[in-house]
């Protein structure tokens, strides 16, 4: 069995053709289809027809319940804006359906307990673990969850961690990494082992989608410099 797991495309169609290429058995989505990127509804439709084991992130949220980001004040700007030119660009069935998305969900395969949640384990779409979350912190938002292997995303920097027996995983951002290096990130469960992995794509197809937007001139610079650096 051969799980791909990603997370955080936000309206990036071309990373997210590029990682698809990587086959396999069943895809669990993270969350943040939406937001920053050219292609929402292009990202929707695709991540639609191939699984229905998606949980709702903070973006997905903002959109489909007209509320707030909740992001980092670095990119709330950025994130106001393209919420504005998402919203006119997602019907309200794509935004019915963003809203009713779980916060959470549990999936069991092969004999192995899977929880995939956005931001915590618990369901804090806001709340970010990024990989130098002690683990402490990490023991305690487990807290009494029964699962193998714990999925997170939100935080655009991919993380493997082991607490006890739960494997914590964070597979990085499809559409919008920050971690420094400019690829789209996902992760492959396999056979019982986990990898992170990443795969170049056609920056220049989503910047030109982005300038072809209504997004301010210079908010698409800021995210084209975001995604050129793989972060800022």
């Amino acid at each position: 069995m051969k799980i791909l797991i990603i997370s955080d495309i936000h309206g990036n169609r071309a990373a997210l053709n590029a990682v698809l290429e990587e086959k396999a058995d069943a895809i669990f989505c993270l969350g943040d289809m939406v937001n920053y990127g050219p292609y929402p509804k292009e990202c929707i439709k695709i991540i639609r027809e191939l699984t229905d084991k998606i949980v709702r992130g903070n973006h997905d949220n903002a959109i489909g319940k007209n509320a707030e980001c909740g992001c980092s004040e670095k990119y709330k700007t950025l994130s106001d804006q393209g919420k504005i030119f998402t919203k006119t660009i997602l019907d309200s069935h794509e935004k019915k359906f963003l809203a009713n998305l779980p916060i959470t969900m549990n999936i069991e395969m092969e004999g192995i307990k899977f929880l995939l949640s956005h931001g915590s384990p618990s369901g804090d779409i806001y709340k970010y673990l990024r990989p130098d979350v002690s683990d402490k912190e990490l023991e305690n938002e487990l807290g009494d969850i029964c699962a193998d292997i714990v999925l997170i995303g939100h935080t655009h920097l991919p993380m493997k961690r082991k607490i006890k027996d739960v494997t914590i995983v964070n597979p990085g951002s499809v559409g919008q990494p920050r971690d420094g290096i400019p690829k789209a990130s996902y992760a492959i469960w396999e056979d019982g082992a986990v990898e992170i992995k990443k795969v170049q794509y056609d920056i220049d197809d989503t910047v030109k989608g982005l300038q072809q937007s209504t997004i301010p001139k210079d908010h698409v610079a800021r995210l084209e410099e975001i995604l050129r650096r793989g972060g800022m």
